[in-house]
Parts: structure tokens; C-alpha cells; sequence
């Protein structure tokens, strides 16, 4: 009976051993093939139009009013993403924040959604909801993404937010500075 316990163990164990040896090999080729795919031509939609928020061109919240799409400062309240200026130090695992701050910018959820994936393509791993430090080389990476967005917005006051942004982050990168991306 000792022995037949031992063999099942032992069977049990290389068939574990197998299984993760073939899910690390699939999980070496998928990254492998992620990162040609990525040089090869631009990636899909990192989140669907309309996933905050309508997309019929016509919708545009409440709080934001004619502005909706522009980059917006002195907000205090609504439904706005807010892009903070970093501290000196300040690192990814930060969670401390003060919203509404004055020297931040504030771009609302229909503009995030057009341009989401010029953040995501910036900073992999971006995440809306949660808070994300963009460095000084990120924010280089976005100023570019966002300039290349831009000339493609469907509309004129989100193609002008892109270029606005864009400046922002140049400017921050350029004098050592990060920027938080603190989403609603």
C-alpha cells in the first residue's frame, strides 16, 4: 500500500512538474510574440469607446459642460481624471492623495476614452482606475503618443487636449518631474 501511495505521489508530482514547464514555455512565446506584435504595427483598442461613457458625439456630462473635451484646471468635483504633479521621490506604491488640487490639470471621461490607449501604450500595465506615476521617460513616451493621437481625434477639442497633454508631459519630463494619473 506504502508503495502504490509513494508512485501516485511521485506520478502526481511530474505531471505538475510537466504542466508548469509547458505553461512557462507558452507564457515565454505569448511574451515574445507580444513584443514583435507590438513593433510591427499599432496594438488594439486598450479600452472599448464607450466604456465610461457614450460615445454618439453628442453626449457630454453634465458637470463637464462645452468644455467637456478639453483639458480643464480648478476643477473640484465630477467626473474628471486628474493629472497631478508628482512630489520629489515619490514612487509607484504611493496611495496619499489630496484631489482637487490646484496646480493639477483635469481631462474628463469622454476625452480619457478617446485617448486611453495613448496612456496605455506610454505606460504599460496603465490602469485608469488605480493611480499611476508617469516618470520623467514615460512622460516622454506619452508627449509622443499623444502627438502621434492627435492628428487621428475625430474631434478638433480632443485633438487639442492631446496636444495640450502632450506639452504637459514634455514639460514635466523635461525639468525631472513626474506626473500622477489619478482616474475618477
Amino acid at each position: 500500500m506504502e508503495r502504490r501511495a509513494r508512485r501516485t505521489f511521485w506520478s502526481a508530482g511530474l505531471v505538475t512538474i510537466g504542466a508548469l514547464s509547458l505553461a512557462n514555455a507558452g507564457c515565454r512565446s505569448c511574451a515574445e510574440d507580444h513584443g514583435a506584435a507590438t513593433d510591427a504595427g499599432p496594438a488594439p483598442p486598450t479600452m472599448p469607446l464607450g466604456m465610461l461613457m457614450p460615445v454618439d458625439g453628442a453626449a457630454v456630462s453634465s458637470d463637464a459642460g462645452a468644455g467637456a473635451m478639453r483639458v480643464a484646471h480648478g476643477m473640484k468635483s465630477g467626473a474628471w481624471t486628474e493629472l497631478q504633479p508628482a512630489r520629489p521621490g515619490d514612487t509607484p506604491e504611493r496611495t496619499d492623495f489630496q484631489h482637487w488640487q490646484g496646480d493639477s490639470s483635469f481631462v474628463s471621461l469622454e476625452a480619457m476614452t478617446l485617448m486611453h490607449e495613448a496612456f496605455a501604450r506610454a505606460l504599460p500595465g496603465f490602469d485608469l482606475f488605480l493611480p499611476r506615476l508617469f516618470a520623467p521617460d514615460a512622460l516622454g513616451r506619452l508627449a509622443a503618443e499623444l502627438e502621434a493621437f492627435a492628428p487621428r481625434a475625430a474631434n478638433a477639442d480632443v485633438a487639442g487636449a492631446a496636444r495640450e497633454l502632450a506639452q504637459l508631459a514634455r514639460g514635466a519630463a523635461g525639468k525631472g518631474l513626474g506626473l500622477w494619473v489619478l482616474g475618477p
